[in-house]
């Protein structure tokens, strides 16, 4: 009787045509990489007209961040049979024989809905997803638990990491909760915070590993994982599950001094830019594409969005401009649709992803134009801070405190609080405001983004 791993490959290699042409680093060693495509939630039996216009934007490599097929088994044979439909599809058939197609995984190609470890065929399952990959045998990556790897691609000033985590392996049990009607209606999750400090995303092994990727000198480092990083909690599945886990990466790209990281991410289906500045840290991206066949309903609510969000089919987009401009690289983070049109796009310079740049703040100064449905023009007395904002008669009136503008706002016969923060280099707004007798909890619960209107 064979071998149940070896029983896996025969079936693949009698049933599956070659899934996806191999990374081949080396390809990389004179020319850096440039563009970057991602997507996740691709269901199986479904047209997926998507790949043709993933193909037109002609990326160096794409990358599957999960859901890559709709398994939810605990059969392989059933699991495969998936891979291979989605193999055959015509338009993913074409970019992968002309594109190196990488990827981690989510729930569903892991094996069940929200499952984490307490999955019982984890280890068989990433057999089936590293043949369909064609991982070598040789592979680090068959000689550890879970699907974690990282890639370093592109000569020396100009070298791209990108590191793909596996948040569902080692990943501890959710909290559920009820989920009452209202919290249905906005789209709130059925989940609840998971306090207990002992649970983990992604386990002691991956851990450790994970810091030392981080010490490997790269100028430009994107993170690949299934669930998103940034956004605020909203009871649905997300780092945002288990803040103390949220906060050990954020630490850990602190204590490891690593610059450069940007976030991509899936799942959701709707796509979104998050952005988020904590003290001592620079501004964190986190670009969530999804779906590449599913869209959900409705989109949860996100403080840290910025950008209006997607909801259709889409695939996410990273172009690194590494010698166009004088002041260094520029990356474009970008979200296309079916028909190729970008939707959301952030211009981003990688010099403002480092833990040395400073800038003094001066809201009021060269960029005192600011752009987020209409536009806001400041104005400063010493501390004192007056503007005007969208259409006539929206006026705002606050103190600047560091870099905290907190104040109150005025359009017509509606007011309220507001608290708004400058970046570091000035360069945007970030805040949350109420409206004046609305009554709740939180006296600010809405969020809002300030950008310049043009870079």
């Amino acid at each position: 009787m064979l071998p149940a791993r070896l029983s896996i490959i025969v079936m693949l290699l009698m049933t599956s045509p070659v899934a996806a042409r191999p990374l081949d680093p080396g390809s990389f060693d004179e020319r850096p990489l440039s563009r970057i495509a991602f997507g996740s939630c691709a269901n199986h039996e479904k047209p997926q007209p998507i790949w043709n216009t993933i193909r037109r934007w002609s990326p160096d490599v794409f990358v599957f961040l999960g859901d890559n097929v709709y398994g939810d088994t605990e059969d392989m044979a059933v699991l495969a049979s998936k891979y291979d439909m989605l193999a055959e599809k015509p338009g993913f058939k074409q970019v992968r024989s002309e594109t190196a197609i990488i990827g981690t995984w989510d729930d569903h190609d892991y094996g069940a809905n929200d499952a984490g470890l307490e999955y019982p065929k984890k280890a068989e399952s990433k057999e089936v997803f590293l043949d369909f990959f064609e991982e070598p045998e040789d592979s680090i990556r068959r000689d550890h638990p879970g699907v974690y790897h990282s890639y370093l691609l592109g000569p020396p000033g100009k070298r791209v990491q990108i590191i793909l985590l596996d948040v569902r392996t080692f990943r501890t049990p959710l909290v559920k909760r009820e989920i009452t009607v209202a919290m249905e209606e906005g789209f709130i999750g059925p989940y609840d915070l998971q306090q207990d400090p002992e649970s983990t995303m992604l386990g002691e092994e991956q851990w450790a590993w994970l810091e030392s990727q981080l010490k490997v000198p790269a100028e430009l480092r994107l993170f690949g994982m299934s669930t998103q990083f940034l956004p605020v909690f909203n009871g649905w599945e997300a780092w945002a599950n288990m803040p103390h886990e949220r906060q050990r990466l954020i630490d850990l790209i602190k204590q490891t001094r690593a610059e450069g990281v940007i976030f991509m991410s899936g799942d959701t289906h709707w796509a979104e830019l998050s952005r988020v500045e904590t003290p001592g840290m620079y501004p964190l991206y986190d670009l969530t594409s999804s779906g590449l066949t599913e869209v959900w309903r409705g989109i949860a609510p996100n403080r840290q969005r910025i950008h209006s969000p997607f909801l259709g089919a889409n695939f996410g987009t990273i172009e690194i401009q590494w010698d166009q401009f004088e002041r260094g690289p520029r990356i474009i983070l970008g979200i296309s649709d079916l028909e190729g049109r970008t939707v959301i796009g952030q211009a981003v310079w990688l010099d403002e992803l480092d833990f040395s740049l400073e800038k003094t703040l001066d809201p009021c100064a060269d960029r005192s134009l600011w752009s987020s449905r209409g536009f806001l023009r400041l104005d400063c007395e010493g501390d004192r801070i007056t503007g005007t904002f969208g259409g006539p008669g929206g006026t705002i009136e606050g103190v600047l405190k560091d870099r905290t503008l907190t104040g109150t706002w005025r359009s017509g016969d509606t007011s309220g609080p507001f608290e708004f923060t400058f970046s570091r280099t000035g360069t945007w707004i970030h805040g949350r405001y109420g409206i004046e007798g609305e009554a709740g909890p939180d006296p600010m619960p809405w969020s809002w983004t300030a950008g310049p209107k043009a870079w």
